[in-house]
């Protein structure tokens, strides 16, 4: 008894969360017996040897049906896959969960072809009348691709005992003798039993996974009152397990038949109904505390009839409810200029038709700008609207001014006028005024509260520029060609003009003498003159290697290399190496000197070999190799 309540206290916290959203609810690995006692059966209905066949996940329970457009609101799912598996969105063809279980010989012989993944519930039960009803709903993953393609998941009912010759099969499309499946139900037969859970823009299609299912059907008994029966639930894959299907069974909805019908939805609570008990000669007893067949009652609420019977009583209900709850497309508001509104839509509930102001018959409406804006929704023929309105509200004023351009040194302040609002510039700063040293894009956003509003400003800079075309003298002892390079790029606003009468930012020198240039910036109106003098001398003068330097600094003898009395050289090398032949250092500019560091520390004193390659035409012997040896003194 502990576990029942606890099952129950399961069950109802559950109920509880399920019920705020309109995603399907779904609870799997419940007890059959529960699902059948607690869930199924109607009141006053004897039951007896529950047993469950197939994959433990196969069997669940289900709430928020009604939300999600399943048209049963909560009861047992029967899968050949898993429960849970129903949930939408269905966001793919071929949704598959089934393991390729055993099958059912009694779906083998619908399909005639070898069944998996089979769920089976079965319970025996006692009618206490001549006719037991209840309410299910079948959907699959093989809508639409496998219809009359006679390869699809089957499932049924099968009820036997006093009366029924073998076991019977009362899942059959109403009026006929034909049983409910994908090929009997569709979108070209039977289709006023069939809802097409495939259409993205439906909501639908974001709550439940499967691609098609049927109206909510009734499935009929007839049976012998006070004698018990078996029924077999059954539902399974056909050949493969690919694509799942689904058997939802309304819960308490397992019940002696009356005549008190289903559940009604009404526009509003202002009717009248006549309930009838169905059993003739029965004594009854009413909710409401009559005793007659027949009530009159009016009003919205749950209505429900005690029927007396030879081997019991039993107990059915009816609910009459509103048609469609008021809409609420939420709370009036403001809009900035320029700005769009939210999208309006009434989440987590489905209408049969939607009508915006604008004509629109989408679910949702992107507000685009300031004005009212309704909603119209219908369900069961009964209509709801709401009505929401958006004030335009100003955005404060920005202005940074033209963009700007600034010869010369950049240090400029920018006041930007803002009629209203906190200041926030493109750096994160807040201050009112900007001092700017550097060019590029200032931005500044005025915030009062809600509504914003920016303003740019490009702050471009030209500077002075330098020119060096190389040092003022040069002297060769063989003239060769020498380039000039004003380093300015051609492009840009710059325009060179040399002494030579030529206008490329190069010059290419190929005799002694005097080059001079001059470059303008067009721009900004800077000019530059540079010139260098190119000597070629008949004679290049000496050369010699000191013995020894001492880096003691005292300004005398600090650095080591070889003095020349002429400054064409064209190749040069110097190595020096220690007593250990260890390269202590080296050096390809002949202007460089060594000052006896090694390796980052003072090299210790003594002595040191040298070895020099050079090439130049000032001398005899342009071409030569010297070596000797040096002194290092400290």
């Amino acid at each position: 008894m502990l576990y029942t309540r606890y099952i129950f206290f399961l069950l109802f916290i559950f109920e509880v969360h399920a019920c705020v959203f309109g995603q399907l609810a779904v609870q799997e690995r419940i007890n059959e017996t529960l699902l059948v006692r607690n869930v199924l059966l109607g009141e006053g209905m004897e039951y007896r040897n529950v047993e469950y066949t197939g994959y433990d996940r196969a069997l669940g329970y289900f709430e928020n049906g009604i939300n999600s457009g399943l048209g049963i609101d909560k009861g047992i799912i029967l899968s050949s896959g898993v429960a849970s598996g129903c949930k939408g969105p269905n966001d793919t063809e071929s949704f598959t969960s089934g393991r390729g279980g055993a099958g059912s010989p009694l779906l083998d012989k619908i399909s005639g072809v070898k069944t998996l993944d089979a769920a089976v519930l079965e319970f025996e039960f006692k009618p206490q009348t001549n006719r037991v009803q209840f309410r299910y709903v079948f959907s699959s993953e093989e809508y639409m691709e496998w219809v009359d393609r006679g390869f699809n998941d089957v499932f049924g009912f099968f009820v036997s005992g006093p009366g029924i010759s073998g076991e019977k099969n009362v899942a059959l499309v109403p009026g006929t003798d034909s049983i409910v499946s994908i090929d009997n139900i569709n979108a070209k037969r039977n289709s006023r039993y069939y809802v097409n859970n495939d259409d993205p823009d439906n909501l639908r299609h974001t709550l439940l996974q499967h691609d098609g299912q049927t109206v909510v059907l009734v499935a009929e008994i007839d049976a012998v009152p006070c004698e018990w029966y078996k029924i077999k639930l059954a539902i399974a894959d056909v050949g493969d397990p690919d694509k799942d299907s689904w058997v939802f069974l309304e819960a308490r909805s397992f019940q002696d038949a009356t005549g008190l019908g289903n559940d009604s939805a009404y526009c509003t609570g202002n009717f009248k109904r006549t309930l009838n008990a169905g059993h003739p000669g029965k004594p009854v007893r009413w909710s409401t505390g009559e005793t007659t067949q027949q009530i009159e009652v009016s009003g919205y609420g749950t209505y429900w009839v005690e029927v007396v019977t030879p081997c019991g009583s039993f107990k059915d209900e009816i609910r009459f409810f509103p048609a469609i709850n008021p809409i609420d497309l939420g709370p009036d508001g403001a809009l900035c200029a320029g700005m769009k509104g939210p999208i309006l839509g009434i989440p987590n509930r489905i209408f049969e038709t939607y009508l915006w102001s604008n004509g629109s018959v989408e679910r949702t409406l992107e507000v685009p700008g300031p004005g009212k804006y309704w909603l119209q929704v219908s369900r069961f023929n009964c209509f709801e609207r709401d009505t929401v309105e958006f004030i335009a509200k100003p955005s404060p004023t920005v202005d940074l001014g033209k963009d700007t351009f600034v010869c010369g040194v950049l240090d400029m302040t920018l006041n930007p006028y803002i009629s209203s609002g906190r200041i926030e510039w493109n750096d994160g700063s807040t201050s009112s005024s900007k001092r700017i040293q550097k060019p590029g894009l200032y931005i500044v956003t005025a915030d009062d509260g809600g509504c914003k509003t920016s303003d740019s400003i490009v702050i471009g800079n030209r500077g002075d520029f330098q020119l060096d075309i190389g040092p003022d003298l040069i002297e060769y002892c063989a003239m060769r060609p020498t380039e000039l390079n004003t380093g300015i790029g051609r492009s840009g606003g710059y325009v060179f003009h040399w002494s030579d009468g030529s206008t490329s930012n190069q010059l290419i020198a190929t005799t002694p003498g005097i080059y001079e240039v001059e470059v303008r910036d067009t721009v900004c109106d800077f000019r530059q003159v540079d010139r260098v003098e190119i000597r070629a001398i008949a004679e290049g003068g000496s050369y010699w290697v000191p013995n020894a330097f001492s880096p003691t600094n005292d300004q005398l003898n600090e650095g080591f290399s070889p003095v020349r009395e002429f400054t064409d050289v064209l190749n040069y090398e110097l190595v020096i190496c220690n007593r250990w032949g260890e390269k202590v250092y080296e050096s390809t500019d002949p202007d460089e000197r060594w000052y006896g560091i090694f390796e980052g520390v003072e090299a210790p004193a003594g002595i040191y070999f040298w070895y020099l390659r050079m090439e130049t035409p000032c001398l005899d012997d342009g071409r030569f190799f010297r070596s000797g040896t040096l002194q290092l003194l400290r």
